[in-house]
């Protein structure tokens, strides 16, 4: 017999098949009492003893031994099973990740990641992804969406970093498709001949160049006054462009490039003798977007086996 919801028992669900109803457990709490450990696991089929399995698996919730701490995590188990955490990113046109970095775990500091990425391009949005390896599988991605912005013209290598307002500098491109036209003798219009698929840039850049000294803020080491003191790098920078090695060059329009100096850079005043602007022209020697290019020309130490390991999460 039902009243008002409720049967002789006292429950409204008392006589069903299933006598309880859960709902899903987001809160616990233990209090008023003394307790040597919590566990919390999605496996239903265990037995009651007076023990806490101490190994993690995969139907692990939570584990708190109450050793000295409430801790309740699986750091431990985590740095058992995982070997590497990898930075990777993509442009949000795009579904195959770039790794950018690659960092052996052996202790809980090693779960930290603080990578400058120089090759973030201005305006366009990225998106980055934290990424486990165990057994050389990788696990979940944690993703984050950020799109970045500047106004200064960038020539970095490696973790060095030179700039100049993109107001006190310039820098002009030419596309080099390498062919040539044949006038015949019975065609009024000649023949286009092309014959290789070289397409590349070359260009021109100028500017005031100091280094970076402060690159979380990209503020740079100008000094006062602002033309005077910035000719203290100019020879400093004249070796950077002559030490023959690749660099990466970016500009605030979101274009970049990885590229070689061509003879030779030049030193000239403009408008008064201190005020000096270095000009230099370059040539494209490879693909800002490709791993194998930024690892073979030494802007990247992340080796082959982590390249292009995964095109989705």
């Amino acid at each position: 017999m039902f009243i008002c919801g409720s049967n002789f028992i006292g429950g409204a669900l008392a006589c069903a098949i299933t006598p309880t109803a859960l709902d899903n457990i987001d809160y616990i709490a233990l209090q008023n009492g003394l307790y040597d450990d919590l566990f919390v696991s999605k496996n239903t089929e265990f037995d009651l003893t007076g023990t806490c399995p101490e190994e993690w698996d995969f139907d692990t919730v939570l584990y708190a031994p109450f050793n000295n701490s409430t801790n309740a995590g699986n750091v431990d188990w985590t740095l058992e099973t995982i070997s590497h955490l990898l930075l990777k990113k993509r442009s949000d046109k795009s579904f195959s990740w770039q790794t950018l970095a690659v960092k052996e775990i052996h202790s809980i500091d090693d779960f930290v990641i603080n990578y400058p990425d120089y090759f973030a391009a201005s305006g366009a949005p990225g998106e980055y992804a934290i990424v486990p390896v165990s057994n050389g599988v990788e696990g979940n991605y944690a993703t984050s969406e950020i799109t970045l912005s500047f106004d200064k013209l960038f020539l970095i290598e490696g973790d060095t970093v030179w700039s100049t307002v993109i107001t006190d500098g310039f820098c002009d491109t030419t596309r080099n498709i390498p062919s040539s036209t044949i006038e015949l003798l019975n065609h009024k219009y000649p023949v286009f001949v092309r014959n290789t698929i070289a397409n590349y840039d070359t260009g021109i850049c100028s500017g005031a160049f100091v280094p970076m000294a402060d690159k979380e803020s990209c503020r740079l080491a100008y000094g006062r006054p602002y033309d005077y003191q910035r000719t203290n790098y100019q020879r400093k920078f004249m070796d950077f462009l002559s030490d023959g090695i690749p660099k990466l060059l970016k500009i605030p329009d979101g274009r970049m490039w990885l590229i070689q100096i061509t003879p030779s850079p030049t030193d000239t005043a403009n408008t008064a003798y201190n005020n000096r602007y270095v000009s230099f022209s370059w040539v494209e020697v490879g693909d800002v977007s490709s791993e194998e290019d930024l690892y073979y020309l030494g802007l990247s130490d992340v080796s082959e086996e982590w390249w292009n390991t995964s095109c989705l999460p």
